[in-house]
């Protein structure tokens, strides 16, 4: 049986960057990808910021295919809420390229990449390993573990082989629908967000432009509301109201895990990143840069505890708080937020939009938005406060 230093399950851009980063710190690393390509399917809107990007990346023209200056939030009844973004900038991905070039400078660095394979169990931690046991084409096959980096996703099983509580309050599982629309009539430098109770009820609506007349347009709606509706019809009905006529070129559904965070990321030779670990931000549903960030802290402390010989639970609680300090806290504040402004009705969100029209553009900041709302609704003051402490 072979043994690596690092078996990854999941290549996505967490595990993709946990296996260049454990490939270039001279590990042995095999990653396992379930679906038959890398990149593919695309269940992502794609949004990135460039100050996230660039911890990994310099920009490149093959894998972007919109850079975004601005943004706007739109009320529910369509009026466009322009935004000072003070100079930040994102992109558009094309997440297809983008997850393959990761992948490809992996096995560059000399990571080993199947896809098509399917892991299906994992061994208890013994004699310093764990069995994965893997199933490609129909045939069955083992391999040994010093380390296992659950990367696989909203349905990740690999944490809870290992014993880690990764389930998600339905009120906290985001359904989504997108498609990517052309011949539309946007600013593809510019992208939007709509929070409305009418197409997107506990989540929110959005609009990311890939190239002129191009867009990703999708929502995501609580899981509580999904019982009763489902998000494309939701997104059909989206569709038709603000961009009738559009073609649908591609379709996707999917699911973001907005509960702020697993409470423990770590077993015996166990790590987990990216959306198994609920790691995308709870207000944006943004997961990508969260993903790869957490992958490259795996590899690194993995790293250590392979060359102290001992990858045992106790090895990785640094793992823990540096993913708390760099990812957790954070989204468990923005947890707290959005658990305070799911209450807000449509007329709610038209009447924040009255105020914040009223506020000169080079002044029209999110602090300023956050304190019409405020103004709106005064008990979001005492989420905010529950949230900063």
């Amino acid at each position: 049986m072979k043994t690596y230093d690092m078996v990854i399950i999941g290549g996505g851009p967490a595990g993709t960057t946990a296996a260049m980063t454990a490939a270039e710190l001279g590990l042995d690393v095999l990653v396992v990808e379930r679906d038959a390509d890398i990149g593919i399917p695309v269940r992502c809107a794609e949004g990135v910021d460039h100050k996230g990007l660039t911890q990994f990346f310099e920009p490149d023209p093959h894998w972007i295919a919109a850079e975004i200056s601005g943004y706007s939030l739109i009320a529910p009844d369509g009026r466009n809420v322009a935004m000072n973004n003070e100079g930040e900038t994102g992109y558009i991905l094309d997440r297809i390229v983008f997850d393959r070039m990761i992948a490809e400078k992996a096995a560059r660095r000399g990571a080993k990449i199947l896809t098509g394979v399917e892991a299906e169990a994992m061994s208890a931690f013994e004699n310093g390993v764990r069995i994965v046991s893997l199933k490609q084409n129909g045939e069955n096959r083992d391999v040994a573990a010093r380390v296992v980096l659950a990367a696989d996703g909203v349905e990740s099983r690999a944490a809870r082989w290992a014993g880690l509580d990764t389930v998600c309050p339905l009120g906290d599982m985001e359904t989504c629908a997108q498609a990517t629309l052309a011949g539309i009539d946007i600013d593809h430098h510019r992208f939007h967000l709509q929070f409305t109770r009418e197409f997107a009820p506990g989540g929110y609506a959005w609009v990311f432009p890939k190239g002129e007349q191009v867009a990703n347009v999708g929502l995501g709606i609580a899981g509580t509301f999904a019982k009763d509706r489902s998000p494309s019809s939701y997104l059909n009905a989206y569709i038709e109201r603000f961009f009738p006529g559009a073609s649908v070129v591609s379709r996707t559904v999917g699911g973001v895990q907005c509960s702020g965070g697993v409470k423990k990321l770590y077993a015996d030779a166990l790590l987990v990143a990216g959306d198994a670990g609920h790691m995308a931000n709870p207000m944006t549903g943004g997961g990508i840069i969260n993903g790869m960030i957490a992958g490259k802290l795996a590899a690194e402390i993995a790293n250590d505890a392979i060359k102290h010989g001992d990858t045992s639970e106790k090895t990785f609680k640094p793992y823990q708080k540096a993913c708390e300090k760099r990812i957790v806290n954070m989204n468990r504040r923005f947890h707290s937020i959005k658990e305070g402004v799911a209450g807000f009705t449509d007329d709610d969100f038209n009447a924040i939009a009255d105020k914040v029209l009223e506020i000169p553009l080079e002044k029209r900041t999110p602090i300023r938005v956050l304190g019409k709302a405020l103004m709106k609704n005064p008990r979001l003051l005492a989420v905010l406060a529950k949230a900063a402490f």
